[in-house]
């Protein structure tokens, strides 16, 4: 009897010790049965060619507007999907995001321009970059040589004002400002250089704290909900795994963790992740034209100081692999893209980091199973004060 009684407390324990398991499994295991709850809502896009005024003709910019069909215009992702550590589910609402990701040509008139209207952006920003990590060399910092060079070398800060600039360029209303009411225009990214949290600007519309007018019509940086919606959805209401490359949906980029296989987890792996992307495997490699037309030769990128080809790992000029399911390029690898988010836990109710969300991914790191990071379901983040590129985004405009 006595042995009994300790079986069935003991099951009982086991039981209750299950519950929190089973509670918290969107941290531990692939949520595919809130998945099959998703409400599945196709998707349309639709794309603008934005103009620079009194720019070259060459700086212009493609926006694709991406509608979503659910009610208010709203549909649901579960970011991080099937990547174990950080699934959560929220909703996305209508938004316009660049094809590609920003020029250092388009980059470089809106700069010049800001000078002369009373703008402080620290980091001026290269046309490409080449090397190893941590010795990363700007291909030019001068005027552009090419048309749809990603711009590198850039903070979080510089990309925040830089797009108040853009907005202010175009007769749109900035998004971002030093004050509650929507007056002043934050025009200055200058911040400390400090990995201390306590040493940033993090007062109320400081540069790394500025007042957001979530209603302007002007240019902003992604949030990251909107950026793996555009690498992960797909028009017929689907979405690619988190673990695959943007565009890819063939399988993972990677097998199976020991975790998941030990799960009982398993998926198909992709073969062809690399005509999505660029990254450290092959990034050296040379390309006459890029998917989408462009002569993307390394003959014409030249190390002038050494008179050679530039034949290490490199930046690629945009759209040199195929696009995603909604004609996005580049979200896996080429350049790490800047989005506005802290880089904290999603759902997470802190208010104040020291990094941002660092999406995609680049030319000269490596993803492996431990850390995926240019799979498109990858939360990532850095420091606000280290160099990367971004995206342009947009709230959609009421006539389109």
């Amino acid at each position: 009897m006595k042995r009994t009684t300790e079986f069935i407390h003991t099951m009982i324990f086991i039981f209750l010790a299950l519950i929190p398991a089973v509670s918290c499994k969107n941290e531990l295991w692939p949520v595919k049965d809130e998945e099959s709850s998703l409400a599945r809502n196709t998707v349309s896009t639709a794309k603008r060619t934005i103009t620079i005024p009194g720019a070259d003709s060459t700086a212009s910019f493609v926006m694709i507007d991406v509608h979503l069909t659910g009610a208010g215009n709203t549909d649901e992702i579960i970011l991080g999907e099937d990547l174990i550590e950080v699934p959560y589910r929220t909703t996305v609402s209508s938004f316009s995001l660049a094809r590609y990701e920003t020029s250092y040509n388009t980059w470089y008139e809106v700069l010049q321009w800001a000078k002369d209207k009373g703008y402080t952006i620290v980091k001026t920003g290269s046309e490409g970059e080449y090397g190893g990590i941590g010795s990363q060399t700007p291909m030019n910092t001068g005027k552009p040589k090419f048309v749809e060079m990603p711009v590198c070398g850039i903070t979080w800060r510089d990309a925040m004002v830089w797009c108040n600039a853009l907005s202010e360029m175009c007769g749109l209303t900035p998004v971002y400002y030093t004050d509650s009411n929507f007056k002043t225009p934050i025009k200055d990214s200058t911040g400390p250089a400090s990995e201390k949290l306590e040493d940033y600007s993090v007062q109320p519309g400081q540069v790394d704290n500025p007042y957001v007018n979530k209603n302007a019509n002007g240019y902003r940086l992604a949030y990251r909900e909107e950026w793996e919606y555009a690498a992960r959805k797909k028009k017929d209401g689907g979405f690619i795994s988190g673990r695959n490359v943007s565009g890819d949906d063939s399988g993972a980029m990677f097998s199976p963790t020991a975790i998941e296989t030990m799960n009982g987890i398993s998926f198909p792996v992709s073969k062809v992740y690399e005509n999505y992307m660029w990254w450290r495997n092959n990034s050296s490699r040379e390309c006459k034209k890029t998917a989408s037309g462009y002569d993307d030769s390394t003959a014409t990128l030249r190390d002038l100081s050494k008179n050679s080809a530039i034949e290490s790992y490199r930046t690629h000029l945009s759209g040199g692999k195929l696009p995603n399911h909604l004609g996005f390029y580049d979200m896996s690898g080429n350049v790490p893209e800047w989005c506005f988010d802290y880089n904290t836990t999603y759902g997470s109710t802190n208010k104040f980091h020291t990094m941002r969300s660092f999406k995609g991914g680049d030319q000269v790191n490596q993803s492996y199973e431990g850390n995926p990071v240019h799979c498109s379901g990858n939360t990532g983040g850095q420091l606000v004060r280290e160099c990367g590129g971004f995206r342009i985004a947009q709230n959609i405009p009421k006539n389109n």
